[in-house]
């Protein structure tokens, strides 16, 4: 078999399993996400039980509400669900509120934007280009030292720049409510407590469910 016809079958091999995964984890999702209705309305039909002889049908549906949040919480907390982006939109189509100059900046900051960690969108996915981390999908892809797999570290440059994701697209560092990557943006005096805020943010999210 020659060489470009293995790539071929590994390619065609790749796709068609990122395709059942998308499969199987939506499945997982949609049947997790009715799990939990049911479970939050028969833990408190039991719980309401073992107190009283009599229930109302407002006493149960306060119970099941009270219920229902402590149950999402505990599901959130193992991080089992997936990560989409909210709200989706077309990444071509996504013009950013304000255009941030990079260049003059990237040999202070090092492309530490490169390191926040954010969900995929379905588009991200589909088109197959984007790596993910199969352990906690859909996180973009991070490599050992929490960059982006995409991130030329040598240069800082993304290696799929027309192909990259919203959050890299619209991320503003000039101002952001979440991530202060700068103390003097006009002087390029960074932020130092950015780093140790992120390193924190990643160990969370890159956590694999056990």
């Amino acid at each position: 078999m020659k060489k470009n016809e293995h790539d071929d079958e590994l390619t065609q091999m790749a796709g068609e399993v990122a395709d059942g995964l998308l499969y199987t984890h939506a499945r997982l999702t949609y049947n997790i996400q009715h799990t939990l209705k049911n479970a939050s309305f028969l833990y408190a039909l039991i719980e309401l039980l073992d107190e009283k002889k009599i229930i109302t049908i407002e006493e149960l549906e306060e119970r099941k509400r009270k219920t229902a949040e402590q149950l999402i919480k505990r599901f959130e907390d193992s991080r089992i669900g997936l990560l989409y982006q909210e709200p989706e939109e077309d990444k071509y189509l996504f013009e950013p509120k304000e255009t941030i100059d990079c260049e003059p900046r990237l040999p202070v900051c090092k492309a530490i934007c490169c390191r926040i960690p954010f969900a995929l969108s379905k588009q991200d996915v589909e088109e197959r280009t984007i790596r993910w981390e199969f352990g906690r999908p859909y996180l973009i892809g991070h490599d050992d030292e929490g960059y982006c797999v995409h991130l030329d570290k040598k240069s800082y440059r993304c290696n799929i720049y027309e192909q990259r994701p919203v959050p890299c697209r619209g991320f503003n560092c000039k101002e952001n409510e979440r991530w202060s990557v700068w103390r003097d943006y006009e002087g390029s005096i960074m932020n130092p407590d950015f780093k140790e805020q992120v390193e924190q943010s990643n160990a969370k999210m890159y956590a694999i469910p056990k």
